[in-house]
């Protein structure tokens, strides 16, 4: 009767944990965290683990904090960048509809704000701004082009992106001179052994052709003058 009992505790047992982890499946699969982009645009929204979001809207880039209660998400606009183009009219409409409290659900892979904006999952990309935990930056353009600040001088160049894989070639920088500059000479040398790319919550990672980092950025920071 004893080991009856037990073996039906068992199986009980391992009913519950299987349960909960559909529940866990299931809640993971409704999370909204991850990156996000309006079909037919540029306009993107990523979505991060520690209740921080950015992305690129119709002309500038913005960034805030967020939080979820249930299938409701707050949305709370910390600030953007300032620039000026021709769908700045749409860009407020934008703005309107993703800032405050809404429902929201995931549909065949489509976060569906209750504001009438829907995102599909972005494909992984190096486009955003990025900075180093010393201060150095670089920005990936859509037009394939880059920037960024190294730890003395501004450079740039042109890359090219297939799936996860990139190439970067810089074409030039200005010519100070400081005392970081062999570690400023050592990093411009670095990138030209990126052959790959990873992103996470974490930030942008290029690796190089064994797979191993060569450089880790987070997320550039807004700083409001």
């Amino acid at each position: 009767m004893r080991k009856t009992a037990l073996v039906v505790l068992a199986v009980a047992l391992v009913g519950i944990v299987a349960a909960a982890g559909c529940i866990s499946s299931a809640a993971n699969s409704d999370s909204p965290v991850g990156d996000w982009i309006i079909s037919g645009t540029d306009v993107t929204l990523s979505i991060k683990g520690d209740g921080t979001f950015a992305g690129q809207s119709y002309v500038n880039r913005y960034f805030g904090e967020y939080t979820l209660n249930g299938n409701t998400i707050t949305f709370t606009l910390g600030g953007s960048t300032m620039m000026f183009g021709p769908e700045i009219e749409k860009e407020d409409a934008f703005f309107a509809a993703l800032a405050g409290e809404q429902t929201y659900e995931i549909v065949d892979g489509k976060l569906v704000l209750e504001n009438g904006l829907t995102f599909t999952e972005a494909p992984k990309s190096v486009v955003g701004s990025w900075e180093t935990a010393d201060g150095v930056t670089i920005i990936f353009n859509e037009d394939g082009t880059f920037a960024g600040k190294g730890p003395v001088n501004n450079y740039f160049g042109t890359y090219v992106q297939d799936g996860e894989s990139v190439t970067i070639t810089q074409t030039g920088n200005t010519m100070m001179f400081g005392p970081e500059i062999e570690a400023e000479d050592a990093y411009f040398a670095s990138l030209k052994t990126v052959t790959g790319f990873t992103v996470t919550d974490a930030g942008l990672t290029l690796t190089d052709a064994n797979g191993k980092a060569v450089v880790s950025f987070a997320v550039m920071s807004f700083v409001e003058e």
